[in-house]
């Protein structure tokens, strides 16, 4: 219900937005990213778009998310550009990522979602990276709801300009500007921790809420071109 909300506000604060320091501009040509999830990709007609905002929710627990998080950290390791992981909560486990998918990665440990928002304000502007991966599963629904939602238009607006992927993990649908929503329905169990990474990727159990190709007044218009 509140996500329906949101949604019915947008027009309203996409007008108000103007004026809130991040300034409207055609998009550069969108790159497609495929996931390495060949499911994922087929329903995402490609994979991945740049220079749109895409949140993945978890339904709960071992959904998948950190599967699908190591599955984009090799898809930019093998495009050979540079990701930023803003860690919201402070919970990733680089221990638990095949060293090489690190070789790529500007980790950026935070204590809050509040924080983590700033610090992807901040690393949208950085032409240098071609991925902006911000985690907030672990951050508690107090300050999740202390992020406005002009707060998340803002990072929509960013994620346009730059041209870079933009994804959000997110505990549950929240995201009233995001263009792309998947929802993550699987359940992994202590059976599947022997699989490898792409295995468990084939496990994935998923549902696209939103696919936006088109915004108004021609923004954000998907030119599909192969990443790597």
């Amino acid at each position: 219900m509140a996500t329906a909300r949101a949604d019915a506000e947008s027009a309203s604060l996409e007008q108000a937005f103007d004026g809130l320091g991040v300034e409207r501009v055609a998009p550069a040509e969108s790159e497609t990213l495929g996931t390495g999830v060949d499911s994922l990709d087929e329903a995402l007609e490609g994979g991945l778009r740049s220079g749109l905002l895409t949140e993945l929710a978890e339904s709960g627990a071992s959904s998948g998310g950190q599967v699908l998080l190591l599955h984009l950290l090799a898809a930019m390791r093998r495009a050979q550009r540079f990701v930023a992981l803003v860690d919201g909560a402070d919970g990733f486990d680089p221990q638990s990522s095949p060293p090489e998918l690190l070789k790529h990665l500007l980790w950026a440990r935070c204590r809050s979602a509040g924080e983590a928002m700033k610090v992807a304000d901040a690393l949208l502007r950085d032409e240098n990276l071609g991925m902006v991966l911000v985690d907030l599963r672990g951050c508690g629904e107090r300050e999740l709801r202390r992020v406005k939602a002009a707060d998340w238009y803002r990072l929509q607006r960013l994620a346009e300009r730059s041209g870079a992927f933009v994804c959000v993990f997110t505990p549950q649908a929240m995201i009233p500007s995001a263009q792309v929503r998947v929802r993550l329905d699987g359940r992994l169990c202590i059976g599947n921790m022997d699989m490898s990474v792409r295995e468990l990727g084939c496990e994935l159990e998923f549902e696209v809420l939103r696919k936006r190709t088109r915004e108004r007044g021609g923004f954000a218009q998907l030119v599909r071109r192969a990443v790597g």
